[in-house]
C-alpha cells in the first residue's frame, strides 16, 4: 500500500479526448438501390432497404441519412410522401408508418397497422390532399390526418374487386381514383361513403383496361392517365384508351410544367404535349421513379443510386456505404478491417473491405484476376492477411493489396465429382504454424481437408473412421489449441467431425479422427457454427441450442448441453468470442450475449430493442482491438461499441473520462478507466491519500467506476487519483479525475 501512495506524489493532471462512446450503435447499409425519391423544399429525399437519405442540392456530396441507429424504426422503407407541412411520411414493409417532421427533428411512429391483425401490411404508396394522407396498403386504403396522426377510415372492398385487394397507388382531382391488383377503382360522383363498395366503379385489367398491371395514375392537360405495362392510357368516355408509349413498361409519371414525364426500367422519356423525347437511357441498370425540381433538375431513382441530370449534366449520387445489404459472412484482421463474404453463385459479389472510414469492393470487375464473384466466407488473420473462400474457384489469399489465387487448375485440390472443376470450398483457417487449412466441399478426391504448408507444400487427408464419402457436404471448421481441425457436415453424414494429423504431414498411423452426432448428446444434427473461448472450449451452434465441448482433446466425455440455457430450442446461426471471452451467439430471433462462463444471459439484442436490422442474424465479428461487434444480416450491418476490449500487455498512459465529470441526480454516473491490462487492480484515493474504492476490472482495457466510495455513497466533489496495478503492484499507472457534485 505504501508503495501505492508514493506514486500518487507524482501523478500529473491528465484529460483524455480519447473517448469510447460505449453502447453506441452504427449502421452500415447499401442505399444505393432506391425504391422511390421525391423532390421537397429543403432536398432530394429517397427510400431503400438501407433506410431514408436526402440529399443537399446545393451540395451534392451532401447526405442526411436515417436509419435505425439514429431513429428509424425499421429500414425496409418502401414509400415515401411530404405533406402540406413538409412532414416527410415513410412507410415499411411490416406496416410501419414514420412520420419525420424536418423542422423540430422529430419522429412519430404510427403502429396501427403493424400492430393489426391484417396478414399483409406493407405500405405501398403516399397521396397528399389538404389535411389528409391516402395511404395504399396491401390491403385496401386508408386514411390519416396528417395533423394529428389518427386514422380517419379504411377502405377494404373497392367496388366489385375482391375484399382486401392490395392497394398500389391512389390519387384525388374531385374524385378518388386507385390503382390495385386487380384493376383501377374510381370514386362515382356524388358518393360519400367510401367504405361502401357501390361507391366505386371498378374497371378490371384485361377486360376493361388491356394491361396486365399498373403503377401510377395522374392528372395531365385535365385527363386522367394512368401508367401501365403497355404504356400510357387515359380516361376517356368513361373507358381506358391507349394514350402513349405502348409496347414499354412504365414505372412511373410524374408532371413537369407541360410535360408528361414517363420511367420505364431504362429510360426517361418526356412527352411535350406533341411528340416523345428520350432524355436518359442506361441499359446497366435499373430505373424505379421520377421526380422532377422547378428548375428542370431530375431526380431517376435506380438500383445504382439517385441520378441527378442537370444542364445536360448526369451524376450518380448516394451515401457512402457497403455494395449490398446481405452479409453472409465476416472476419476482422489484425489492423481492424472488416471483410465481407457476399455469396455463392450468381448471389456473390466478391468480397468487401471496410477500413472504418470507407467501404471498398474487390470483384472481377475491379480485379480481373479473380475468377468469379463467388466469395461467400472470409477469415482474416492477425497479420492481416485474408483467406476468401470460393463457391467454385477455389480460394485467395489477399494481403497488402494483392491476390493471390488458387483454383483447380493451379493447385493439387480436386473439385466436386460431377465436374472436378468445380473447386467449392467451404472453409479455411490457420493454425499457430501458419499452415493454410482448407476444408473441400464433396471432393471427388474424397480429401475433406487439405494444407497448405507456408514452404507451399500440399498434404491432404481422408476422414475414414467414420467415412465420410465424396457427396458429404462440408461447411463451417475451426482449429482448436491442440491443432485439432473441427468441421461440420451439413448434409449427407450431418454431424461434427475432427481431425489431428499431429504435425506428421505424411504419417497417417498417429493420426486421430472422428465424429460427433445427436446420438452422441448433441442437440441436433443440423450445426451451423462453432467457436473456440478464451478457455479453448469448443461451442458448438445447432438448431436447437447450444452445445459445448469443454476438453477437445476428450470430446465425447466432455460433451455438455448445460451452457447457454436461455438458447435451448432456439436456432443459432453464428458465433463469435470477445476480448472478456463473452459469447456472441446469432440466431433467427436476435442476438444473445453469454457470459465468459456460459450460462448467464447478459443481455439480447433483436429488431424491435436495438437498431440491429433484422431478427435473422447472419454472422457475427468481433474487433477485440477496438471493442467493436459487428452483426451482419440480410438487411444491413450493424456495429456496436463495447467495452470488451483485448487489454494492453505493458501500462503505458491510463485515460480517464469524462474528465471532468459533473455528478447529477438524473443520470448513470460512471467514469471509464482506459489503457489496463489484463485483470489490473484498481484503487481510488482522495487528494490527501485516503483509500475511496477498491475493485478488479473486468479483465479487458478498460473498467468503469461508478464515481461512488466504499460505502455506495456518491463523493464530493474534488480531484481523484486513480491507480492501476498487477497483482504484485509492480506495474502501475495513475491519472486524475475531477469530480464536480451539484
Amino acid at each position: 500500500m505504501s508503495k501505492l501512495k508514493l506514486v500518487i506524489l507524482f501523478v500529473l493532471f491528465y484529460t483524455s479526448a480519447k473517448f469510447q462512446n460505449i453502447g453506441d450503435w452504427k449502421i452500415h447499409a447499401n442505399m444505393k438501390d432506391i425504391k422511390k425519391a421525391i423532390t421537397t423544399t429543403n432536398g432530394v429525399w429517397t427510400v431503400s432497404n438501407g433506410g431514408a437519405f436526402r440529399l443537399n442540392p446545393s451540395a451534392d456530396t451532401s447526405f442526411f441519412v436515417l436509419n435505425k441507429a439514429n431513429g428509424l424504426i425499421t429500414q425496409t422503407l418502401t414509400a415515401i410522401g411530404v405533406d402540406k407541412q413538409n412532414k416527410i411520411w415513410f412507410g415499411s414493409q411490416e406496416g410501419y408508418i414514420i412520420v419525420y417532421n424536418q423542422s423540430s427533428n422529430s419522429i412519430s411512429n404510427i403502429l396501427d397497422i403493424y400492430k393489426s391483425s391484417k396478414l399483409r401490411k406493407k405500405i405501398n404508396d403516399f397521396y397528399f390532399s389538404n389535411d389528409t394522407a391516402f395511404v395504399s396498403t396491401d390491403f385496401g386504403l386508408t386514411l390519416i390526418n396528417t395533423n394529428n396522426l389518427t386514422f380517419y377510415d379504411t377502405f377494404l372492398k373497392l367496388g366489385s374487386f375482391p375484399t382486401e385487394s392490395r392497394v398500389l397507388n391512389t390519387f384525388r382531382s374531385g374524385l378518388v381514383y386507385s390503382i390495385t391488383e386487380n384493376g383501377v377503382a374510381i370514386q362515382k360522383p356524388g358518393s360519400t361513403n367510401l367504405s361502401a363498395p357501390e361507391s366505386w366503379n371498378s374497371y378490371s385489367f384485361s377486360s376493361n383496361i388491356s394491361v396486365l398491371t399498373a403503377s401510377k395514375i395522374l392528372l395531365y392537360n385535365n385527363q386522367i392517365v394512368l401508367g401501365t405495362n403497355d404504356g400510357i392510357y387515359r380516361f376517356q368516355n368513361n373507358s381506358w384508351q391507349p394514350f402513349i408509349l405502348q409496347g414499354n413498361i412504365i414505372k412511373d409519371i410524374s408532371i413537369s410544367g407541360t410535360s408528361l414525364l414517363a420511367i420505364t426500367d431504362k429510360k426517361l422519356i418526356e412527352y411535350n404535349g406533341s411528340q416523345t423525347n428520350q432524355l436518359f437511357e442506361n441499359q446497366s441498370i435499373s430505373l424505379t421513379s421520377i421526380s422532377v425540381t422547378e428548375n428542370k433538375v431530375y431526380y431517376i431513382s435506380s438500383n445504382n443510386g439517385l441520378i441527378e441530370i442537370k444542364n445536360n449534366v448526369t451524376k450518380y449520387l448516394a451515401p457512402q456505404g457497403p455494395f449490398s445489404n446481405l452479409f453472409m459472412n465476416l472476419s476482422v484482421a489484425g489492423n481492424s478491417n472488416l471483410y465481407v463474404g457476399t455469396g455463392k453463385d450468381l448471389f456473390g459479389i466478391g468480397f468487401l473491405e471496410f477500413d472504418r472510414k470507407s467501404w471498398k469492393r474487390y470483384s472481377r470487375e475491379s480485379s480481373p484476376q479473380l475468377p468469379s464473384n463467388a466469395y461467400h466466407n472470409v477469415f482474416a488473420a492477425d497479420d492481416n492477411s485474408v483467406y476468401l473462400s470460393n463457391w467454385g474457384y477455389g480460394f485467395a489469399i489477399f494481403k497488402n493489396g494483392q491476390l493471390e489465387v488458387y483454383t483447380a487448375s493451379n493447385s493439387e485440390l480436386v473439385g466436386i465429382p460431377i465436374n472436378n472443376n468445380f473447386l467449392a470450398i467451404a472453409d479455411i483457417k490457420v493454425d499457430s504454424k501458419k499452415n493454410i487449412w482448407i476444408a473441400n466441399h464433396q471432393s471427388a478426391a474424397r480429401k475433406q481437408l487439405s494444407v497448405l504448408t507456408p514452404d507451399k507444400k500440399w498434404y491432404h487427408f481422408s476422414m475414414t473412421n467414420p467415412y465420410l464419402s465424396e457427396f458429404d457436404v462440408l461447411d463451417k471448421m475451426v482449429i482448436d489449441q491442440n491443432g485439432t481441425k473441427w468441421f461440420v457436415v451439413m448434409e449427407g453424414n450431418r454431424g461434427l467431425y475432427y481431425y489431428n494429423e499431429k504435425e506428421t504431414y505424411t504419417n497417417l498411423n498417429d493420426d486421430t479422427q472422428g465424429g460427433i452426432r445427436q446420438s452422441d448428446g448433441l442437440f441436433s444434427d443440423v450445426l451451423t457454427s462453432l467457436a473456440i473461448d478464451k478457455r479453448g472450449y469448443l461451442w458448438i451452434g445447432t438448431s436447437a441450442g447450444i452445445n459445448v465441448i469443454t476438453d477437445p482433446s476428450k470430446p465425447l466425455s466432455t460433451l455438455r448441453s448445460n451452457f447457454a440455457p436461455s438458447l435451448k430450442n432456439q436456432s443459432v446461426t453464428c458465433i463469435a468470442i470477445d476480448a472478456l471471452d463473452q459469447k456472441w451467439i446469432g440466431t433467427k430471433q436476435g442476438v444473445a450475449v453469454i457470459s465468459s462462463d456460459g450460462i448467464t444471459l447478459l443481455a439480447f439484442y433483436d429488431s424491435k430493442n436495438s437498431p440491429i436490422p433484422n431478427d435473422e442474424i447472419r454472422s457475427i465479428a468481433v474487433d477485440e482491438k477496438l471493442g467493436k461487434v459487428y452483426i451482419g444480416t440480410d438487411y444491413g450491418l450493424a456495429e456496436l461499441q463495447t467495452y470488451s476490449m483485448k487489454p494492453v500487455e505493458s501500462f503505458n498512459e491510463l485515460f480517464v473520462y469524462p474528465n471532468p465529470i459533473v455528478i447529477t441526480g438524473n443520470e448513470e454516473n460512471q467514469i471509464t478507466i482506459d489503457g489496463l491490462i489484463k485483470n489490473s487492480r484498481i484503487k481510488v484515493f482522495d487528494i490527501s491519500g485516503n483509500l475511496i474504492r477498491d475493485f478488479i476490472s473486468p479483465g479487458g482495457k478498460i473498467a468503469f467506476w461508478d464515481l461512488k466510495d466504499l460505502n455506495g455513497r456518491y463523493v464530493s466533489s474534488g480531484v481523484y487519483v486513480i491507480v492501476a496495478y498487477d497483482e504484485e503492484a509492480n506495474n502501475v499507472a495513475t491519472s486524475k479525475v475531477a469530480v464536480i457534485r451539484k
